[in-house]
C-alpha cells in the first residue's frame, strides 16, 4: 500500500521562535573587550596604578607635572568619571565611552566650522587607525585643515634608528619605510609637534597625546584606566576630552566607536559639556 511504512507528517507546533535582538553598542564594545571589564586592568593592578597616578609618579604621569595637592580621592575620583572604573569594578563604562564620543565629534566639528587645524597621530595603528580616520574624514568634511606633510626625516625611535613619522591619511604614525609602527616615546611625539606645527586640536593615543596636552594644546585622547595620565584634566574639562577605551584590540572591536563618530553629532551635544566630577578646578 502507498505511503505504508512512511513517518507520519509533522505539523508544526506553536509559535517559531523569536530571533534574538540585535546587540546594542554598548554590548558590542563590552564583548570586544573594548569596554566593560575585559578593558581595564585587575583591581589589584588598577588600584596600584591610580596609588602612583596620585602620587606623582612621573612613569604612570606619563612625563606630565604632577598637580600639587591632588590626592588618591582625587585620583578616583578622575578615574571613576572618565572611565567608570571603581575600587571594587575595574571596568570602562560603555555608555561613558559613546558619550565621549558625541563631546568629541562636537568639538571637531566646531573646529572645522571655524577653519581649524585639526592634527591627528596614533601611535597604535594597528587598532586604532580606524578610529583616527573617521575623525580625520569629518574633521575635513567640515572645514577643518588636517595638516598630511611629506615623510619626516630618518628619527629615532623606541630606541631603533631608522624610523620616520608618516602621514596616512592624514594621521601620523612611525614608520620604518615598509611597516607601521607601535611607540611609546614621547620623543617621537615632540618631533611630530614640530613638524605639524601648532594645531587648534589634536586628536591622538599615546605619547602623542599627552605631550600636545602638555604644550598647551587641546586634546581629544583615546586612552584607557591603564594610562590615566590624562583623565584628571578631562574630569576637570581643562581642554582635554578622553574617549575612555582599551586601545590594543582589533579594528573591528572599533566598530560601534567608529560609527559614532562619524554619524551626524547629536544636537543636544553642547561643545563645552564634560562629565560631572568632583574635582576641585586647576
Amino acid at each position: 500500500m502507498a505511503g505504508r511504512g512512511r513517518p507520519p507528517r509533522l505539523e508544526p507546533r506553536g509559535t517559531p521562535p523569536t530571533p534574538p535582538e540585535p546587540l546594542t553598542p554598548e554590548r558590542l564594545l563590552e564583548r570586544g573587550k573594548v569596554a566593560g571589564p575585559g578593558a581595564a586592568p585587575g583591581r589589584t593592578e588598577l588600584r596600584s596604578i591610580v596609588e602612583r597616578l596620585a602620587a606623582g609618579d612621573r612613569r604612570t604621569l606619563a612625563g606630565l607635572a604632577p598637580t600639587p595637592g591632588f590626592s588618591l580621592i582625587d585620583a578616583w575620583a578622575a578615574v571613576r568619571t572618565v572611565f567608570g572604573a571603581t575600587p571594587e569594578a575595574p571596568a570602562v563604562d560603555a555608555a561613558l565611552a559613546l558619550a565621549a564620543c558625541d563631546r568629541a565629534a562636537a568639538r571637531v566639528d566646531a573646529v572645522a566650522a571655524a577653519g581649524g587645524t585639526v592634527a591627528f597621530a596614533c601611535s597604535v595603528p594597528a587598532s586604532l587607525l580606524g578610529v583616527h580616520a573617521v575623525l580625520a574624514t569629518r574633521a575635513r568634511a567640515g572645514g577643518a585643515v588636517v595638516p598630511s606633510p611629506d615623510d619626516s626625516g630618518a628619527i629615532r625611535a623606541d630606541g631603533r634608528a631608522g624610523r620616520r613619522l608618516r602621514w596616512f591619511a592624514g594621521i601620523a604614525v612611525v614608520s620604518d619605510g615598509r611597516s607601521l609602527l607601535a611607540t611609546d616615546d614621547p620623543e617621537v611625539a615632540r618631533e611630530w609637534l614640530f613638524v605639524t606645527g601648532r594645531p587648534t586640536l589634536v586628536v591622538a593615543d599615546g605619547p602623542f597625546a599627552t605631550v600636545a596636552w602638555e604644550d598647551g594644546i587641546e586634546v581629544v585622547a583615546l586612552t584607557g584606566p591603564d594610562r590615566p595620565a590624562l583623565a584628571p584634566a578631562a574630569a576637570r574639562g581643562e581642554r582635554c576630552t578622553v574617549i575612555p577605551m582599551r586601545t590594543d584590540r582589533p579594528p573591528s572591536a572599533y566598530d560601534p566607536l567608529v560609527e559614532r563618530l562619524g554619524a551626524p553629532a547629536a544636537a543636544d551635544v553642547r561643545q563645552e559639556e564634560t562629565p560631572g566630577s568632583t574635582l576641585p578646578p586647576g
